[in-house]
């Protein structure tokens, strides 16, 4: 004799064909079972309404879950394809990142721009050789918080033109009676745009910096 607490496998049985395909239940499923299990609950004992009712409920909370998270990937897609158009707009434009280095050519100055998150004295930017070679301190000044540009005409201590080539720019100011370092930013052409993958956000591919995320950009300048 089959106990009344056992489930009519006859009821509900998946084909062997399905079987290796379904992996989940879904809501005709569910209900299938929902039915079985009424029509085979023992008569001497059986379920409250509301065992059957907390069972609705739990269902409908898990389908409500899972469609939610479907209209989540389906919006941060839409969002991904939106911001990947706007990044697009920037190839070919200028965007200003964290950077300190600096390209001199054979005639012409150099741009760069401190970022100070505050109002600073004795600022002052330092220029170096690839080799570490200090060629020039450039005296800037008290400045306020802000975005600081500054450009060095490419002459050394002596006043003599420096060679063309790389050079590294470290900014320093004085906070609070000591010295803090300063980041530096260059005006840089992005080249291309790369789109975010594994849960990475959208990158601009920078001139002489390299992969830069967008919410880095600190400024469109041209």
């Amino acid at each position: 004799m089959v106990s009344t607490n056992q489930v009519n496998s006859a009821n509900f049985s998946v084909p062997p064909s399905d079987a290796g395909a379904k992996k989940t239940l879904g809501q005709s499923d569910f209900m299938k079972l929902m039915v079985a299990q009424f029509q085979n609950q023992d008569p001497m004992s059986p379920k409250e309404n509301g065992d059957f009712l907390a069972q609705l409920a739990q269902f409908s909370t898990s389908d409500g879950i899972t469609k939610m998270q479907e209209s989540l990937a389906q919006l941060a897609s839409s969002l991904q394809s939106n911001q990947a158009l706007q990044a697009s707009a920037l190839v070919g434009r200028k965007v200003l990142v964290a950077n300190d280095s600096v390209s001199l050519e054979a005639e012409g100055a150099v741009k760069a721009t401190a970022d100070l998150p505050s109002a600073v004295s004795g600022l002052k930017a330092s220029i170096y050789s690839t080799s570490g070679e200090l060629i020039r301190t450039i005296p800037l000044g008290q400045q306020n918080a802000g975005l600081f540009e500054f450009s060095w005409d490419g002459m050394n201590q002596q006043g003599e033109r420096a060679v063309a080539g790389k050079y590294t720019v470290k900014v320093n100011g004085i906070y609070n009676n000591q010295e803090v370092a300063i980041k530096t930013m260059t005006a840089s052409n992005v080249d291309s745009v790369s789109l975010g993958q594994n849960g990475e956000g959208i990158k601009l591919n920078v001139a002489g910096v390299g992969a830069v995320p967008l919410d880095q950009v600190k400024q469109i300048t041209a």
